[in-house]
């Protein structure tokens, strides 16, 4: 175990603060008003080689899993950059900051041990710690000088630091209230407000500080980590006799559903539909259902596992929950795949097919670590989460959903269009291009009219250097291409 202590932090703060400086520049280049641009993977890579750099100066050993941490890292840089899903840029990111935080959680305290709930708990204690540390680049920095300096003068200092801070807090309480309270005093401070307009000088010097003072209070958020590891894990000795009954019980109704399912769905025995219901509103009917009851299910034979001792019965039981579970899954998959054939794709469809699969994978592992105690069931667990989700976000799902349902489409009507102009991202803007208009029910004039007006909206985009995006280029060259298309016709 690696314990850095905060007062080595402290003590380093030189070395320390002119890294974080030297980020908070980068930063603010790669990511100032601009979160998907070409800038954005090497933005990444400079906070995976930032956190390289503090592992090395605290004298901590760099295990083999952090470059694999890394290397994901930077795949979900890159994938940013390829599309212009705003969810994907918004999931990218949450997975970066996950897989940073895992990955230095294990470098300075090797948890063996530690189940799925003690990552969790660690994880969301890191993030805590880390916001609570926002001042301590400038608590440090008085510290480091206090001890170069005179203690007097920078008593004086502390002082008045202390209380521009306290007034700056309260006047962001009671400014507004004043300024709603007297339309005059509303009226004169916006003029003051309008000689100290510095908007976009702001804005970079925010980013700066932003980026600075994260990486900084991250580091030491995680020198000051008291992490559950310290602590022994706490065997499995419940009575298993309450585990069969209970899992028992759970199996046996879990049984019955599954050869329901089996000969029903899968090999559609007879014709015992309820009177009126197509299988295309069958499977609709019971998805969501499924999906909440596979969730809970994982989560019921991890727990049976962690708290029951071990028992060969119980563990039988638990498999067979187990494997109802998967085909619970793949009966909620299947029930997918029916209701697509007659509504076509939509994002959350195929994110729900996705998160399916993922589901199978998960209790597959779930199933393996019922026999082996040793298994890394959290380390399983993130590793398909994250390679799942990586191949997802390089997939272009958006560009997949159009050529799906223009392929699949019999008439191309109207809604189906505004779905996929409005609905989706600008990763199907090549394939719109593709739509022969001719074939559009009724020859909808207006149809086309928005057509050409969501082609003009990507050519009059905003476009630098710095903002770059793979996905909004090809939009453009496809935008060119439509326009090039209705001069000649």
């Amino acid at each position: 175990m690696e314990k850095i202590s905060v007062s080595k932090i402290e003590e380093d703060y030189l070395y320390l603060i002119s890294l974080c400086g030297i980020y908070g520049i980068i930063f603010t280049i790669c990511l100032y008003k601009n979160l998907s641009g070409i800038t954005f993977p090497f933005c990444i890579a400079a906070t995976v080689f930032a956190a390289f750099l503090f592992l090395k100066r605290t004298g901590v050993i760099i295990h083999k899993d952090f470059y694999l941490y890394a290397l994901g890292m930077i795949l979900l840089g890159i994938s940013t950059v390829m599309t212009g899903n705003a969810f994907f840029h918004f999931f990218n990111l949450a997975g970066i900051l996950l897989l940073l935080m895992t990955s230095m959680i294990q470098q300075i305290d090797e948890p063996k041990d530690w189940d799925i709930v003690k990552y969790v708990k660690n994880i969301l204690i890191l993030c805590g710690k880390t916001i609570a540390s926002v001042l301590t680049p400038i608590t440090h920095g008085i510290k480091y000088k206090r001890s170069r300096t005179q203690k007097e003068k920078n008593r004086i200092i502390k002082s008045i630091i202390i209380g521009m801070l306290a007034a700056i807090a309260f006047l962001l309480l009671v400014l507004p209230l004043l300024v709603y309270s007297d339309k005059i005093f509303a009226q004169y401070f916006g003029r003051v407000l309008e000689l100290f307009k510095f908007t976009r000088e702001f804005g970079i010097l925010f980013t700066f500080l932003f980026g600075c003072s994260i990486l900084y209070s991250f580091f030491t958020a995680l020198s000051g980590m008291n992490f559950a590891y310290s602590k022994e894990k706490e065997k499995a000795n419940k009575n298993p006799v309450a585990g069969i009954t209970f899992s028992g019980i759970l199996a046996a109704i879990y049984i019955f559903y599954s050869i329901i399912q089996i000969c029903f769905l899968f090999l559609r025995v007879g014709s015992s539909l309820p009177k009126g219901i197509t299988y295309s509103e069958y499977a609709h009917s019971g998805f969501w259902q499924l999906i909440v009851v596979s969730i809970i299910n994982i989560v019921t034979v991890i727990v049976c596992k962690n708290i029951f001792k071990e028992n060969k019965i119980l563990k039988a039981i638990l498999l067979i929950i187990s494997i109802c579970t998967c085909i619970m899954t793949l009966s909620a998959a299947y029930r997918m795949a029916l209701y697509i054939r007659i509504y076509y794709f939509t994002f959350l469809r195929i994110l729900v097919l996705w998160f399916l699969g993922v589901m199978i994978l998960v209790m597959f592992g779930v199933m393996l670590s019922i026999f082996r105690v040793k298994f890394n069931l959290f380390k399983y667990i993130t590793i398909v989460a994250a390679v799942s989700y990586i191949i997802l976000s390089f997939a272009k799902v958006d560009k997949i959903i159009a050529e799906y349902n223009i392929k699949h489409w019999d008439n191309i009507k109207y809604e189906d269009v505004m779905y996929l102009i409005y609905g989706i991202s600008l990763d199907a803007a090549p394939v719109i291009e593709n739509i022969n208009e001719e074939e559009i029910v009724n020859n909808d004039s207006y149809l086309s009219s928005e057509i050409e007006k969501y082609f003009t909206e990507i050519r009059n985009k905003e476009s630098s250097w710095r903002k770059w995006n793979y996905s909004t280029e090809a939009a453009k060259k496809a935008a060119d291409k439509y326009f090039d298309k209705k001069r000649k016709s």
